[in-house]
C-alpha cells in the first residue's frame, strides 16, 4: 500500500532522513509530505518511531476522475470498510489543476459516499476518521489517517502555558544542531519545556509514542501481535547511559510544570530542572556544553526585557559554547552575516533557527 506521512513545513528533508533510519525508502517527497510503499507493519512502525511526522496516512484507493458521478463510485467502491465502519468522517480536500474544483462539493459528495458504502453495518465512533482527498491533474487519491489525533501530541504534556513548542518542531530543532547525546545540553527557557524533555527522550532512545493510542489500533484488521513485538523491540534499543540535561527558567511555576511533564515521559531523573533568570547566568561557564532553546519573541508573552535578553543571546558564545535558538525577533543582531538560519513555523508563526557561523 501506499502510505502518506504529513510533517510541519520546512521539514520534509529531515522527515525523509528519518524514515530512510526507520527502514524504508520514501519515493517522493514535497513541502509538507513523503509517500512511502509498505505494508501495515510499515505504518505502525513510522507512526511509533518517528519523532517528526504530523499523521501517517494509508491510500484507499486512486484513479481519474473529471466529473461528480466517477467520484462517487470511486469513493464508494474504496476498501473504507475493510478498516473500520466508523461513520464519524472528516475529509480534507485538497485539488490542484483539475476539473473537479470545488472543496466543498467535493466534500459533500465523497462524504456521501463513504456513508453508503457502509450503510450496512455503520457505527458511530466517539472519535472522528480523518480522511484526506487530493485531486491532482484529475487523479484522486483518497487517504486513510491511521494515527488519530497528530503524532506532535505526544501524551505526556497533561500540564500547558502559553506558546510551547510543538514536540516534533523541537525534536527537529534538535536534529538540525547535531546535539551529540553525550555532550551537556542546557534549555534556559523551560518555560517551553519541550525541548529539555524531546532532548532526554532522544538520549535514552525512547520511542516518542509510547503515552498514546493510534487509530489503527481500533481498525479491523489491526495486527495487535506485529504491534506488540514492533513496541518490545523499541524497549529494548534504549540506552541507559549518564546524560547532562540541564532546564532552566525564571518563573518557578513553570518548572514545576516542565517536572510534572518531564515525569509523565518517564524522564525526570535524567534532566536537572533549576530556577534562574537568564540575564543573570553566567553560560560560558558552562563547558562545552549544546545549548537549543526557544526564547519569548514578545508575540503571546510581553513581560520580558526583549532587547537585553537579545543581546545576551547574540553575545553569548564562545569556542566550546554550541548555541541554537529558534526565533521571530530579529530586530536587536547587530550583524546577522554572523548567523546561519533556516526558515521554520512554530505553529503558524513564521521564525528563524539561529546559529552562529564558525
Amino acid at each position: 500500500m501506499e502510505l502518506l506521512i504529513t510533517c510541519p513545513f520546512w521539514l520534509w528533508s529531515l522527515l525523509s532522513h528519518e524514515i530512510k533510519k526507520i527502514g524504508y525508502f520514501p519515493k517522493s517527497t514535497f513541502q509538507t509530505w513523503t509517500f512511502v510503499d509498505g505494508d501495515m507493519k510499515a505504518m505502525m512502525k513510522i507512526n511509533y518511531h518517528s519523532r517528526l511526522a504530523n499523521k501517517v496516512y494509508i491510500q484507499l484507493t486512486e484513479w481519474k476522475t473529471t466529473n461528480f458521478d466517477e467520484l462517487f463510485n470511486l469513493i464508494k467502491s474504496c476498501d473504507y470498510s475493510q478498516y473500520t465502519s466508523n461513520s464519524n468522517i472528516s475529509i480534507k480536500v485538497e485539488t490542484k489543476n483539475s476539473i473537479l474544483s470545488s472543496t466543498r462539493a467535493i466534500q459533500s459528495v465523497s462524504h456521501k459516499a463513504l456513508l453508503e458504502s457502509i450503510s450496512k453495518f455503520w457505527v458511530e465512533e466517539k472519535h472522528i476518521n480523518d480522511l484526506l482527498l487530493i485531486i491532482d491533474h484529475d487523479i484522486t487519491k483518497l487517504y486513510l489517517n491511521t494515527s488519530w489525533f497528530a503524532l506532535y501530541q505526544r501524551g505526556y504534556k497533561k500540564e500547558v502555558w502559553e506558546a510551547p513548542l510543538k514536540e516534533n518542531l523541537a525534536a527537529a530543532l534538535l536534529i538540525l544542531s547535531w546535539w551529540k547525546v553525550k555532550a551537556p545540553f542546557i534549555d534556559p527557557f523551560c518555560w517551553s519545556w519541550t525541548i529539555a524533555i524531546e532532548a532526554a527522550l532522544m538520549a535514552k532512545n525512547i520511542a516518542p509514542w509510547t503515552w498514546r493510542k493510534f487509530n489503527f489500533e481500533y481498525f479491523k484488521n489491526f495486527e495487535s501481535k506485529n504491534f506488540s513485538n514492533i513496541k518490545e523491540e523499541a524497549k529494548n534499543q534504549e540506552f541507559s547511559w549518564d546524560y547532562s540535561i540541564s532546564a532552566y527558567d525564571i518563573d518557578p511555576n513553570m518548572i514545576k510544570i516542565a517536572q510534572s511533564n518531564a515525569k509523565n515521559a518517564w524522564v525526570l531523573d535524567l534532566i536537572s530542572f533549576e530556577q534562574k533568570d537568564f540575564l543573570k547566568t553566567d553560560i560560558n561557564s558552562q563547558w562545552k556544553s549544546w545549548i537549543v532553546c526557544n526564547p519569548p519573541y514578545g508575540k503571546r508573552l510581553h513581560d520580558v526585557n526583549l532587547s537585553l535578553l537579545y543581546k545576551k543571546l547574540e553575545s553569548t558564545f564562545k569556542n566550546d559554547i554550541y548555541w541554537w535558538w529558534i526565533s521571530s525577533y530579529q530586530h536587536t543582531l547587530k550583524d546577522i552575516s554572523n548567523w546561519n538560519s533556516k526558515k521554520l513555523f512554530n505553529w503558524s508563526e513564521e521564525c528563524n533557527f539561529y546559529w552562529r557561523k564558525n
